[in-house]
């Protein structure tokens, strides 16, 4: 290698790892944590979520979160300190949660807590597995990021969820050899990439011996466990899965020639109820015939009203 090309190999290896010290290490970017106010703008509110805006006057980290009102404090502010502490204690949890499985994996890169947990300058974010007709808080407050430490203000907004769903939603869903694909749809026909959505595909033998009377008992208990808190597999607009049998965490990973299989799919803009909204879910059954297999699905097909 000439002298010419290794200066610029050195270089770039310098410029690797000057880039990846500031991706890792928050004080190599502009923060303060004096003066800092963060406006909270509600973009939406549903039954089941809330789009929020968050935008600073200064660069800064900051934590968000939502909490539902607890109705024996009259005064948040008064209480602020402690609010902080405990919001602070509970995404550090989360992520020592994170951190732990990345270092048993032996992950390369392993981000902190200001990197991994708190915001930083203008952003946004949906709040999800919200209940219907319940007031939040929705909250920000700066954090010190060589601390770990709240610095300054408590910024808090209060909002109420809908009743119910303000965003329909309709499922269609395509096999296309070992490939499955779903498009979550408005009313209009396009495509909704903003709400979040559950789904899953299960084979009916695995019912069968796992004792479920029918599929749409399955698929209740699995979004009631969705909108517990008990099932974390939270998706966003169009999906593709290759069922090749590595797997990613769904059910099914590996179709088998001739087995049906049902797949699921709900809104997570509301808790399912008896009746059943047949706006928010969508629920198919096929029998997979290899990989000439070629299905697709609209809601005229779907079995939701046999839930």
């Amino acid at each position: 290698m000439s002298s010419k090309k290794l200066q610029w190999f050195i270089g770039g290896i310098a410029l690797l790892l000057v880039l990846s010290w500031a991706s890792c290490n928050p004080t190599a970017v502009e923060t303060h944590t004096e003066n800092v106010t963060i406006d909270i703008t509600v973009e939406q509110v549903s039954a089941g979520y809330a789009h929020v805006s968050f935008t600073t006057n200064k660069k800064a980290f900051y934590l968000t979160g939502i909490h539902p009102v607890r109705e024996d404090i009259d005064d948040i502010q008064k209480v602020a300190k402690q609010f902080m502490m405990l919001a602070l204690d509970s995404a550090y949890v989360d992520y020592l949660y994170w951190r732990n499985r990345q270092l048993q994996a032996l992950s390369p890169f392993v981000a902190d807590f200001a990197s991994y947990s708190l915001k930083y300058s203008d952003t946004d974010q949906y709040f999800t597995l919200l209940r219907p007709t319940t007031d939040y808080w929705v909250y920000a407050f700066v954090v010190n990021p060589t601390t770990n430490k709240p610095a300054g203000t408590l910024f808090i907004k209060t909002i109420t969820t809908d009743s119910v769903s303000r965003t329909p939603m309709l499922f269609e869903y395509r096999v296309e050899g070992q490939w499955d694909y779903v498009y979550p749809k408005d009313t209009l026909g396009e495509i909704n990439s903003y709400t979040p959505w559950v789904g899953e595909t299960i084979d009916s033998l695995t019912l069968r011996e796992q004792g479920w009377e029918t599929p749409g008992e399955y698929f209740l208990k699995l979004f009631d466990d969705v909108y517990n808190g008990d099932y974390k597999r939270i998706l966003y607009g169009i999906y593709v899965h290759e069922n090749n049998g590595e797997g990613d965490g769904t059910s099914v990973t590996n179709f088998e020639l001739g087995h049906t299989y049902y797949t699921g799919m709900a809104s997570l803009d509301a808790r399912l109820t008896i009746p059943l909204d047949t706006n928010l879910y969508d629920m198919y059954r096929f029998t997979w015939m290899g990989d000439s297999t070629r299905l697709y699905f609209t809601p005229v097909n779907s079995m939701a009203g046999e839930w």
